[in-house]
């Protein structure tokens, strides 16, 4: 069965193997997070000349840094390396980040494993994976995003249990062996296929690159928008009503986003296959800036709850859309993914800092307005290329 003939070109078996190390690369280090903090002040990274707090804030920022150097490198590496090799390196540097981490005694080393998860770009290498496998770019992507709401959903459940029971390090370590397992039979699935059709080589460059601008800039906006409201909407909750929004709620309502997320995603793959997936990016940034604006109108628990679930559903198809639309107008499919993750990244970075800076003058509803504007930013960076008579905005997908 060839790749373009049906789905999957690797088997169902390797499909599967695919989705699985996608979900444990997603929830892996997500485990940490919740509670890095915690595991941070547990350490005493006073005694280093810092405080929790600054290592805390380092060891967060570490995987973009190494992601964003990495960037350039993936068209290179996609030249001389097969997929399966590819997918070797991705699974290889993962369970050695996952090994560093549980090791970790100091702040320092997890900086370290937080850098190599950075190296191993998993967001670039296994969106190449699930693109080569067979079908559409829609349900290739839409398929990988919903291994890795799977595993935000599960990650920061399993770190929390883990870290209630000091074992963060024995959780680490064995997501790190299945991480392992999991690499070498998707790389031996994954033989013979290209991380770049030959066809796609061939024309490398005479596509028109300039429209990726614009759907790298509303990446980044909706990314930004969607980071910032998830870092501030306990500060807002909590100022709201300290009462009712408790830790434990605060973190249902995140976790029924990405349940919706979940379950939504195979009717965002049938509308990338049957529209543009400009306009579906768009529509994407649209609903997410109104859901985050609605949060701040004091709807009650139920409202709040719907516009939860509302974001949750129109943010699942953010990523597979803007991916989608990447490889249409990118260089080649491996530039353009790599651009358009490295723009993700940007976004996870900067959203929280400019919603930060509303809070003091604007209170607890100023940075969720934030985001709010970040996202519809994106939607409106987008409208030149869906009034241009351009391929991209109106082709559907392949």
């Amino acid at each position: 069965m060839t790749a373009g003939a049906g789905w999957p070109a690797i088997g169902r078996a390797g499909l599967a193997v695919l989705v699985l190390l996608q979900l444990a690369v997603t929830a892996a280090p997500l485990a940490l997070l919740p509670v890095l903090g915690l595991h941070v002040a547990r350490m005493e990274a006073a005694r280093m000349g810092a405080t929790p707090a600054f290592w805390t804030a380092l060891v967060l920022a570490a995987p973009a840094v190494t992601t964003l150097a990495m960037t350039p490198a993936w068209t290179v590496l996609s030249r001389r390396l097969s997929l399966s090799s590819l997918v070797v390196w991705t699974g290889l540097l993962s369970a050695a980040s996952c090994g560093l981490i549980a090791l970790a005694t100091d702040p320092l080393l997890l900086v370290v494993g937080r850098l190599v998860q950075g190296l191993a770009g998993g967001g670039v290498v296994l969106a190449l994976a699930f693109r080569a496998t067979g079908g559409s770019a829609g349900r290739g992507f839409a398929l990988m995003q919903q291994a890795v709401s799977a595993g935000c959903l599960l990650g920061p459940l399993a770190g929390g249990l883990a870290f209630e029971r000091g074992g963060i390090g024995g959780l680490m370590l064995a997501c790190a062996g299945l991480i392992l397992v999991l690499t070498l039979a998707a790389a031996r699935a994954a033989r013979g296929l290209a991380a770049e059709p030959e066809a796609a080589r061939a024309t490398s460059g005479t596509r028109d690159a300039p429209t990726l601008l614009p759907l790298l800039l509303a990446g980044t906006c909706g990314s930004a928008g969607a980071f910032a409201f998830v870092a501030f909407f306990p500060t807002w909750a909590s100022a709201h009503d300290a009462g009712l929004y408790t830790p434990g709620l605060i973190g249902l309502l995140h976790s029924l986003s990405w349940a919706v997320a979940l379950l939504i995603l195979p009717l965002w793959a049938r509308g990338l296959d049957g529209a543009a997936p400009v306009l579906a990016l768009g529509l994407s940034l649209v609903g997410c800036g109104l859901a985050y604006a609605g949060v701040p109108l004091g709807l009650g628990l139920a409202g709040i709850v719907a516009l939860r679930l509302l974001q949750g559903a129109v943010f699942a198809g953010q990523a597979p859309a803007l991916f989608a639309a990447a490889e249409k107008a990118g260089p080649s499919r491996t530039t353009a993914l790599a651009r358009a993750r490295a723009g993700l990244t940007v976004g996870q970075l900067l959203g929280p800092v400019a919603a930060g800076l509303a809070l003091a003058p604007l209170g607890p509803s100023g940075p969720l307005l934030v985001a709010a504007g970040l996202s519809l930013a994106g939607a409106l960076a987008l409208v030149p290329v869906l009034l241009a008579p351009h391929p991209v905005a109106r082709s559907r997908a392949p």
